[in-house]
This record gives structure tokens, C-alpha cells and sequence, in this order.
């Protein structure tokens, strides 16, 4: 058996059956990653024409003539079945070496050890130790257990929620007493959700750029994006929650017209009207200042197989106190529900789980009360084919990473 190209039905049919297949190992991510300067092929193992170990390999053209490989979110094989990974290795190790590469880079999509809500470990959880042993035995360098979302080129740390044979009423259940109490709160104030089309994209495209304004990061141009609903197609969902402001002011009037009802209005009614009056006044200044129709936040979600993952998302900084981030999660939970997922990941965190001294606990704190638990990769691993070109190279990412800071 030797590693043989594979053309795109034969791996798309083995890699949709595959436990480890994420968007990153799905063709499409390969023609996405090409707009960048990458170039991909759909490699596998068969025994008797039958695939029985697949993989999509990106590789670049570096300075100095080096060539980079990788295998985002690592191989879709048992990994429990050494015999078949040493024979996997070995041939992907041939294949990069005849391909001119001096590395391969694999990030696998395993669980590392079963942990709580919490980030603690589970007694009697998933251990694969025993992978990162043999992967390190067989000529992978580990990059370690690192807690850092930054140091990654694919979040280790995940917070995921799982939704096999629940119900909405089971999932909203879940959530801590004030989410619950927020996302009722938000859906009478005229907030809705809309799944957008290509046309609007660019109310996606300016929440983001706002988003990466406002929390320091650089936001990717409109043709990323446009890339990536051309590529992705209908897995690719993009969800915006907007401000109606006519739904709104009707929502505050029927309120009103409700209390005035009453046989008894007491002291305490006429602030409430007074309160909806307010609101419906300061709806009225926001149309005739934005429009009737008002973006607050954004999120756009990958469906893979069974799994729904929450991929990017932003929000307006002066309509922040509307919590659109709330009904927007509870919203795509249930799409993801309509649509059979069996896991809705919330994605990326930080593994490290205290409070005190740490930017990025935020995060992982509000996803923490939609219910859930942390899931913890095995980390990213190196096969070095060629020492002093690997050595050049991190040598030029040092240099790289240090001017990107500046």
C-alpha cells in the first residue's frame, strides 16, 4: 500500500463517515485556502480499492525555497489502529519528502482527556495519552499542552454543547437562570434574526470590522468572506440580529394599551407607561437616525457532519446593551436542533479557567452559562523532514512574529 491521490468523490464519501472530519479536512476548505497562496491535494491509503486513511494536505511556497505542508486538523483515520497510523506516517512522511517539503504540520481533531463544565478532568473520561505518545514515538515533535488561544494555529481548547436527543425545552433549561432571563427580556424589545443571503453581506462585514476595531484583532477583507460563502455553500450559515425597530414600537404600545386595561391602574402601572413611552421615543430617534432596521451582532456558523460550530462573531459596542450575543446563541442552538446536530461548538477558549489576571476568562464565561463542557485537544504536532530547513524556518517566524507585534 502507498499513498495515492484521490479525486474528490471517493474522499468526500470516506471523509463524511470519518469521526475526526471537521471543515478544515473538507475539500471545499482546501479551494478556500488557495485564494491565500496555498495549494491542496486529497490523499489516502486503500487496501483492496477501498480507502481505509485519508487526508487533505495543504502546502505553500515559503522564502528561500522552502515548501510547507499540513494537514489541518490532522488525518481522518483510526488512530487507535497503530499498525495503520505507523503505516500512514510513514508514507505521508515519503510523500512530502518526494513533494519537496521540510515539514508536515498536523493539529489532530482528538479529544486530549474528558473535562467538565469546569475545565476539570473527568474521572474515568477519554485518555488518549497513548496518541500523543505514538505520534511523538514515530517522529512527531509536540508543541505541548499549551492554554494559550494565541500560540495556536487552530483553537486547542473548545467549549461544546451537547444536543443528541434533546429538545429546545431540554437546552434552554440548561442555561444559567439570567441567560434565560436576558433572552426572554431580548425578544421583547423588537429584536430579530435573520439568515443572510450574499446580498447583505456586508452588514456582516461591518459588524466584524467594528468587532476587530473594538477587541484589537485584524479583521479579514470583504473578499474573505465572500470566498467563503462562494466555497462553503449552504453549511456556510450567517446569522444577523437586528434591532426592528417598527416591531418594537408595536411591541412597547401593546404593552401600553395592556396596562390602560386594567380596571385598577396603581402608581406603579403609570411609570411602566411612562417607561414604554420612553423607549418608544428613543425608537423613534433611532429610525429617523439608522433606519428602521438596525444590525447589532453577528455570527456565522459551519455545519460539518453532524457537529454545528459557531465560527466568528461580533457586535455593535453602542447597542451592547440590548444583549443581541444571547438570543443570537439561543437562535442558532435551535437551527442546530432543526437540523439533527448532535454537537453545537461554541468553539475557541482559553485553558486557562482563572479568573484573576486573565483577558480571555470573558469568553469562556459566557459561553459557560449556556450549559456544556470544555473539550481539550492533543495539541499541534511537527514532522521534520528536513532539520536545517525547519530550523530556517522558525528562525524567519521568530523574526516574522516579532514585527507583526510591533
Amino acid at each position: 500500500m502507498h499513498i495515492e491521490k484521490l479525486n474528490s468523490a471517493e474522499y468526500e464519501e470516506y471523509a463524511s463517515k470519518s469521526k475526526y472530519i471537521t471543515f478544515h479536512q473538507k475539500e471545499y476548505w482546501g479551494k478556500l485556502k488557495q485564494a491565500g497562496g496555498w495549494n491542496y491535494d486529497l490523499i489516502g491509503l486503500k487496501k483492496d480499492s477501498k480507502i481505509i486513511a485519508a487526508t487533505m494536505v495543504l502546502s505553500k511556497k515559503l522564502p528561500l525555497g522552502l515548501k510547507l505542508f499540513y494537514a489541518p486538523r490532522g488525518f481522518l483515520i483510526d488512530y487507535n489502529n497503530k499498525e495503520l497510523l505507523k503505516k500512514f506516517i510513514l508514507e505521508i512522511k515519503e510523500y512530502v519528502k518526494n513533494n519537496k517539503g521540510f515539514m508536515l504540520k498536523i493539529d489532530p481533531y482528538v479529544e486530549y482527556k474528558t473535562r467538565d463544565i469546569d475545565g476539570n478532568i473527568v474521572e474515568n473520561g477519554v485518555d488518549n495519552s497513548n496518541i500523543v505518545d505514538f505520534l511523538k514515538n514515530n517522529g512527531f515533535k509536540h508543541y505541548g499542552f499549551n492554554k494559550d488561544i494565541t500560540k495556536e494555529l487552530q483553537p486547542r481548547w473548545m467549549y461544546v454543547l451537547d444536543l443528541k436527543n434533546k429538545t429546545e425545552e431540554d437546552v434552554f433549561a440548561g442555561f444559567n437562570k439570567h441567560y434565560r432571563k436576558t433572552i426572554r427580556r431580548t425578544e421583547k424589545q423588537g429584536l430579530i434574526i435573520e439568515q443572510i443571503s450574499k446580498d447583505r453581506l456586508m452588514d456582516y462585514k461591518n459588524i466584524m470590522e467594528h468587532t476587530s476595531s473594538r477587541r484589537g484583532f485584524i479583521d479579514r477583507p470583504y473578499s474573505y468572506y465572500e470566498n467563503m460563502y462562494d466555497k462553503i455553500g449552504d453549511n456556510l450559515i450567517i446569522n444577523i440580529c437586528y434591532l426592528d425597530v417598527e416591531l418594537g414600537i408595536k411591541k412597547f404600545q401593546d404593552e401600553i394599551d395592556k396596562i390602560k386595561s386594567y380596571q385598577d391602574i396603581k402608581d406603579y402601572h403609570l411609570k411602566e407607561i411612562d417607561d414604554y413611552k420612553k423607549k418608544i421615543d428613543l425608537y423613534e430617534e433611532y429610525k429617523s437616525k439608522y433606519g428602521s432596521k438596525i444590525p447589532l451582532a453577528g455570527t456565522m456558523s459551519i455545519i460539518c457532519g453532524k457537529e454545528y460550530l459557531n465560527l466568528f462573531g461580533g457586535a455593535y459596542e453602542e447597542f451592547m446593551h440590548y444583549d443581541a450575543q444571547y438570543l443570537i446563541k439561543w437562535f442558532t442552538m435551535k437551527d442546530a436542533l432543526k437540523r439533527k446536530c448532535d454537537i453545537y461548538n461554541f468553539y475557541g477558549i482559553s485553558g486557562n479557567f482563572e479568573k484573576e489576571n486573565n483577558d480571555m476568562y470573558g469568553i469562556y464565561e459566557f459561553k459557560k452559562g449556556f450549559g456544556g463542557r470544555v473539550v481539550e485537544l492533543i495539541g499541534e504536532f511537527d514532522l521534520i523532514i528536513s532539520k536545517p530547513k525547519y530550523n530556517l524556518y522558525n528562525f524567519m517566524l521568530k523574526i516574522y512574529n516579532k514585527l507583526k507585534n510591533k
